[in-house]
């Protein structure tokens, strides 16, 4: 067998790493969380990577939610935001939109930003978006 530059992969996890400068990992995610919005394919974790760098954001957990009426799968982000910022709520999905813009797509829309003071976690610190995608649901 001749010899490939590239390693063979030994085990799929399904999480998405990130190599940091001082040579540590980061974990982002896990890679299965994609949503199609808009015809486009796009990983939760990268969406929340971006909104993470948005001014006044601890941290974002992104879903995709069906309308009921069908079509496509629409975009909504929950939120932890820092306790001293002071923006309101459009003007923050406003500054997430145009990140979304800039670095992503501008064709992925957010739907609905809901603002929380943590997002639930599984035992191994996991966000749970099936729980977040219920309590959407619930609450329409």
């Amino acid at each position: 067998q001749p010899h490939s530059p590239t390693p063979p992969t030994l085990r799929r996890h399904g999480d998405q790493m990130e190599r940091l400068p001082n040579g540590y990992y980061r974990a982002l995610g896990r890679v299965d969380d994609t949503m199609n919005l808009g015809g486009i394919k796009v990983s939760a974790a990268e969406i929340e990577q971006t909104l993470n760098t948005v001014e006044g954001i601890c941290e974002t957990a992104a879903i995709a939610i069906s309308p009921p009426q069908g079509g496509p799968s629409q975009l909504v982000v929950y939120a932890v935001v820092i306790p001293e910022f002071g923006h309101r709520q459009e003007e923050l999905k406003a500054s997430l939109q145009a990140a979304m813009r800039q670095n992503l797509n501008p064709l992925f829309k957010i739907r609905d930003l809901v603002l929380v003071e943590a997002l639930p976690r599984t035992a191994s610190n996991k966000v749970m978006r099936r729980v977040l995608r219920d309590r959407f649901i619930s609450n329409q």
